[in-house]
């Protein structure tokens, strides 16, 4: 009965702000625009223009066209079928210790956050804890039924993140490694996929660096892996501060210091029964720091997700002894991460300032004769927008025509037409005097490049437009006014 109510609460947790006012951002518009693509009108072309693995955007793809709200569905059902198998998980040990372990996956911020995303993270999540699972069954009992469904969990897992294939290898070693399976049959089907695995993310891997050109890497970014994972502060899912306690709340240090201390104390607690899957763990941590300093990631927490069933695991095993002291701790721990549902911070709360639907909010009131976009292209905004207007755009793809004169594009607008400028704050948010020091400090070329282009467009708007108004709405600015 216990395990259904925690279920119930699981389902409650996501469907609560699962609708998000601003609509899609970046992440989940190209998710959508991906698997809305017809196979026959590019839809492999997309896939491999991306850094991601395929298996995702097929999943999302008969669910391609319902609005937002169902699209988000599509990650809370992964994410509800993840408690069962945390459950079965935990059970390995005890049943205590899946009760926990459940409870857990249902209840954490972290989880709740990424089940309301479009994106792959809540399979991703399903299918490394379905891995664990088999593994630690494969580890009491290596049978065919458990080596079967442990290689399908692999696989799929591996054809849905890239970097899944990381924590695939190193939890496949162990078991061979475990199991003394080196054998002609095991490594003959090992690479095959390692093969196909080469094939498909040979040019996924290439353009990796390309699209991590965002985030810089400090060992902040390592604190804030646990305590994204354990407390209710969720920091570090685009980019981190240089320091841990960036908020110098007391609210806001209790919340993201205690579940986090206890996170890492049930850790430590349940090693023992555990070790062998936190080391695998750590290791990932190590290899994913390593690839960041080397510029080829961005260390952000959602992309370690495969390890966070070991986690859940390891903490579980270690509260789970009838001690007063684990209950009270487990007590405080789960006390804390629900009570933070009541607050502003609550990570399923966050506003998605990037959301595409909120400089629609504004320009479809304003219905301009011409609409300029910067950094995203206008086809972005259509899910959302309502207006006849016409559309120019000075986007990352086209950004090198403008480069010497960014103003060329008001060429086309007719005098007395109205003109609505969209800019993205958090790409082009550099003063116009600290643009040559950002050079110097050698700064993102997008943010300098959208920075200098936003200046030019700005003064033009100035000398050139009339009854001008700025409006500013999440991370966006939209400049109207008619040209004289």
């Amino acid at each position: 009965m216990y395990i259904f109510l925690v279920i119930l609460l699981g389902f409650l947790l996501r469907l609560t702000n699962l609708i998000k006012p601003e609509g899609l951002w970046n992440d989940e518009y190209v998710s959508w625009f991906i698997a809305s693509t017809p196979f026959n009108q590019g839809f492999w072309h997309e896939i491999f223009k991306q850094c991601h693995m395929p298996l995702y955007y097929l999943y999302l793809k008969p669910f391609s066209f319902f609005g937002d709200t169902i699209l988000r569905l599509t990650s809370v059902v992964p994410s509800i079928i993840a408690i069962f198998v945390m459950y079965y998980a935990g059970k390995e040990y005890s049943k205590k210790t899946g009760l926990i372990s459940a409870t857990i996956t249902a209840i954490l911020p972290f989880l709740v956050y990424y089940s309301q995303e479009v994106r792959f993270y809540s399979l991703a999540f399903l299918f490394s804890a379905l891995m664990l699972l088999f593994a630690i069954r494969i580890v009491k009992n290596p049978d065919k039924k458990n080596i079967i469904f442990y290689s399908l969990s692999t696989i799929i897992l591996i054809f849905t993140h890239v970097l899944g294939i990381i924590f695939a290898f190193l939890l496949t070693a162990y078991l061979i490694i475990k199991k003394k399976w080196i054998s002609k049959k095991i490594i003959f089907s090992t690479s095959i996929v390692l093969v196909l695995v080469f094939l498909i993310g040979l040019n996924i891997l290439k353009q990796l660096p390309s699209s991590q050109w965002w985030g810089t890497f400090s060992y902040t970014n390592i604190l804030f892996l646990f305590s994204d994972f354990f407390s209710p502060i969720l920091t570090n899912h685009v980019n981190a501060p240089s320091i841990f306690y960036y908020n110098s709340n007391p609210v806001f240090i209790a919340l993201i210091t205690i579940p986090t201390l206890v996170g890492l104390l049930g850790l430590i607690l349940g090693f023992k029964k555990t070790k062998d899957f936190i080391i695998i763990s750590f290791i990932l941590i190590l290899i994913m720091a390593l690839l960041a300093i080397t510029g080829k990631i961005v260390f952000i927490t959602k992309y370690s997700i495969e390890i966070l069933p070991i986690f859940i695991l390891g903490f579980s095993c270690g509260l789970s002894e009838e001690k007063i002291i684990h209950k009270f701790l487990l007590c405080l721990f789960v006390f804390i991460n629900l009570f933070s549902v009541f607050l502003p911070l609550y990570p399923a709360k966050m506003p998605r300032n990037e959301g595409h639907k909120l400089p629609t909010i504004i320009l479809n009131g304003q219905k301009p004769d011409n609409i300029i976009f910067t950094y995203y292209a206008p086809d972005r905004f259509f899910r959302y927008l309502k207006t006849d207007s016409k559309m120019n755009h000075i986007s990352k793809i086209n950004r090198s025509d403008y480069m010497e004169n960014p103003s060329a594009i008001f060429n086309g607008i007719k005098s007395g037409e109205s003109v609505s400028i969209v800019f993205l704050n958090s790409v082009s948010f550099i003063p116009q005097n600290m643009i040559e020091k950002a050079k110097e400090q050698k700064l993102p070329e997008m943010f300098i490049t959208f920075s200098s282009i936003r200046h030019n467009l700005t003064k033009y708007a100035t000398a050139n437009l009339k009854e001008i108004n700025l409006s500013k709405i999440g991370s966006w600015t939209i400049l109207n006014g008619i040209k004289k």
